[in-house]
């Protein structure tokens, strides 16, 4: 929590409901392959608990605010987490040689689905590479899949929180 204080890594109320918020981040361990890209990684969720449970796995944090990045090379190295390799860089400056092939792409509260799609639409170009995102059922209904791509699933999570539920929205270049 220290470095929360200094480098706000996450928000006040994701740290008074940590625990809940590492509940959700592992929900999906179960829908990822060997090959994870954590974007936008910030104070390391959902990245940092996947890749302590599973050390066979391989996640590539990349976050491109600098003090962020500083934190999850920290964590990363204190925690002794060999299969982590952290990028503090910006994702549109990463190209498919940077990572091993079959990656899956998560995000947690980065942005719209739009937005996040044309960050990473050229590391999704690839057909076995994946995009998921943890969203709401209410923030996905309003957002739009730009052309060319497509929602492969949407899985349902339960969530603590009375009104939301909780999905993992799945996507993919069309081919």
């Amino acid at each position: 929590m220290s470095w929360n204080k200094t480098h706000n890594l996450v928000s006040r109320n994701q740290a008074t409901n940590l625990d809940e918020h590492i509940t959700d981040s592992l929900s999906i361990t179960p829908y990822l392959r060997k090959n994870i890209i954590d974007l936008g990684s910030g104070g390391g969720l959902p990245g940092i608990p996947l890749a302590i449970i599973n050390p066979d796995k391989n996640f590539y944090l990349v976050e491109s605010n600098t003090k962020k990045g500083a934190f999850l090379l920290n964590a990363s190295t204190r925690l002794k987490l060999s299969n982590v390799t952290v990028f503090n860089r910006r994702i549109e400056d990463l190209s498919l040689n940077d990572f091993p092939l079959f990656l899956d792409i998560v995000c947690r509260a980065v942005g719209t689905t739009e937005s996040i799609i044309k960050l990473t639409k050229h590391l999704l170009q690839n057909q076995d590479n994946a995009l998921h995102l943890m969203k709401t059922q209410d923030q996905f209904q309003t957002e739009t899949i730009p052309p060319l791509f497509t929602v492969k699933k949407i899985k349902k999570f339960p969530s603590k929180a009375k009104d939301k539920t909780r999905i993992l929205v799945t996507i993919e270049a069309e081919q």
